[in-house]
């Protein structure tokens, strides 16, 4: 299947008109006179007259050409003074037809996404603003392509994350990890410079810093483009919450259907991944050794059937939040899974005097997960073997994988082969116990704790018929290990909020809401969501950004 986006981006090179070419020609000119780039006139290199009459004559004809054209392009006379063509003006400088042939010449793409659905990244605006001066249909990362086709074209191995629910990957994804708090691999050091080295973007698309970037006019800070596009969009129907009047519910019993899992790869090579999930070898189940080892008294290697009758097994409701899942973004889904009880184990084991950690090592060599034997009990660990009723599935680690509440994806070791049980200093007791901490190196604000989400639908999606009437939306809110304590939600860009509180909330599991909404009329609507969770300490904690999602109805 090809990718839509792609395939407009290859279809439609980023569109320049005469006019901002124009403009971008005089204003460069200006810059350098400014900047002094360019040479005064007392600095000019002397020369006999002949030849500097004649440069001069040169230098005259070229900026008269150089007027001459614009002004040709504009429509307005090329001689005298310009306050005397003013008669002119109406013969040719037609504001309300011109707005109207812009507004149509610059109206915003549409594509069908992989999931079907039509989208329309950027609103619609009576004078083609957001097109015209913004040019927004050709700024962001997923102007150009999807995120997962940017990662599989990488010249080095990354792992790549499939999300099950249509949302739209974006670069948000990828903050958590590309953070000094993690990794300490600046996200910016990859890409600013594969893109401005790579034709592709600085030849065939014409690609600047514009095209990832929004420089901020009181403070000059250029800003990632995709977290500031939505609030500087022009075409929006902004309604108050008494206007809106948006009908909220949640439950924390809704359970991800199959189809809209999403996982992330091991890392083996592809060959070894396991993730047709429609074939299911049962003797890799039925054979798969694990041994449990380490710091303990009795070591001992076991199949999965056996410890299943050693240990029994438990069935329980669990919800996965992947450790780096960026503000509105989905990678996180909700379970009935069955395995067996690390407790269990542990009692079995019998750590030896001090031990404190049990390390779930994957057979491809994934051992940074390492979680305190109390954090195990206490958060009723299992070593899951089947879900929803059937074995694991390939894509989620089959034959085996661990799974612990108030605990991120990251800690959720796919086919161990080992379970080794450790020491560590007390002060490094939590140091691979991932609950959604990592920050943001521009604010040093922990990214997306709380994290909230659109589900059923990508940003941007353009609704129809019944869909249109009544918008119904489905989502998340989650904080890893602190519960929800309440949602707001408003449609007038915050001005004004519709408050859901969640009292009793219990963060073992997500809190899932459905909402339904009545536009009052066609257009583009922008509803932002702000969540807020309760620290350990009993604080109200507010993520740094609101999540956006933007839809239009016809």
């Amino acid at each position: 299947m090809k990718d839509n986006t792609n395939e407009y981006a290859s279809e439609h090179p980023r569109r320049r008109t005469k006019l901002m070419v124009a403009l971008l020609a005089v204003t460069l000119v200006a810059s350098f006179a400014v900047w002094g780039c360019a040479p005064k006139a007392s600095e000019a290199p002397k020369t006999d007259t002949g030849t500097e009459s004649k440069a001069s004559g040169d230098k005259a004809a070229s900026d008269a050409s150089s007027t001459d054209e614009l002004a040709a392009y504009s429509g307005f006379p090329t001689e005298g003074r310009f306050i005397d063509g003013i008669a002119s003006l109406p013969g040719f400088y037609r504001h309300t037809d011109e707005d109207a042939e812009n507004a149509t010449a610059e109206a915003p793409r549409r594509y069908t996404d992989r999931n079907g659905f039509t989208v329309q990244p950027v609103p619609s605006d009576e004078l083609g603003w957001n097109n015209t001066y913004l040019d927004a249909d050709n700024r962001g990362c997923t102007s150009c392509h999807t995120l997962e086709s940017a990662l599989m074209g990488l010249p080095t191995y990354h792992r790549l994350i499939f999300m099950g629910y249509p949302a739209e990957q974006s670069y948000q994804n990828c903050i958590a990890c590309h953070s000094e708090s993690y990794s300490d691999d600046p996200l910016a050091d990859p890409i600013h410079t594969l893109h401005m080295n790579s034709t592709m973007f600085t030849k065939d698309d014409n690609g600047n810093c514009q095209s990832c970037h929004y420089i901020d006019s009181r403070t000059g800070v250029f800003e990632r483009w995709d977290e500031v596009k939505y609030s500087v969009f022009k075409g929006y129907t902004d309604l108050a919450s008494d206007e809106a009047k948006p009908s909220i519910s949640y439950d924390q019993t809704t359970i991800t259907p199959a189809e809209n899992r999403f996982f992330k790869t091991v890392k083996d090579e592809p060959a070894e991944w396991l993730t047709d999930d429609t074939k299911v070898d049962k003797s890799i189940y039925e054979n798969w050794v694990v041994s449990i080892d380490g710091e303990c008294e009795n070591p001992v290697e076991m199949t999965l059937p056996e410890m299943e009758k050693q240990f029994g097994t438990v069935k329980q409701v669990m919800k996965m939040d992947c450790t780096i899942n960026g503000v509105g973004q989905a990678t996180i889904m909700q379970s009935e899974v069955e395995g067996i009880p690390v407790a269990k184990i542990i009692e079995y084991a019998k750590p030896k005097a001090g031990a404190n950690i049990l390390s779930p090592i994957s057979g491809d060599g994934y051992d940074y997960a390492q979680m305190s034997l109390q954090w195990l009990i206490d958060n009723e660990a299992v070593i899951v073997t089947k879900m929803d009723g059937e074995l694991l599935p390939p894509s989620q680690g089959y034959p085996c994988m661990i799974w612990v509440n108030k605990t991120s994806g990251g800690n959720f070791t796919k086919r161990i082969s080992n379970l080794t049980f450790m020491t560590k200093p007390a002060d490094k007791l939590d140091s691979q116990l991932y609950v959604g901490q990592f920050t943001d190196d521009r604010t040093s604000e922990i990214y997306s704790k709380p994290n909230s989400g659109v589900l059923n639908y990508p940003t941007g999606v353009v609704l129809t018929g019944d869909e249109a009437k009544t918008v119904h939306l489905e989502g998340f809110a989650d904080a890893w290990d602190e519960p929800i304590k309440k949602m707001e939600f408003s449609f007038d860009q915050g001005k004004t909020w519709t408050t859901l509180d969640t009292p009793s909330n219990n963060a073992d599991f997500w809190t899932y809401w459905r909402m339904d909404f009545t536009p009052p009329a066609p257009g583009a609507y922008l509803l932002n969501i702000r969540t807020t969770s309760i620290t350990p300490e009993g604080a109200d904690r507010v993520c740094q950004y609101n999540t956006q999602f933007m839809f239009t109805v016809e």
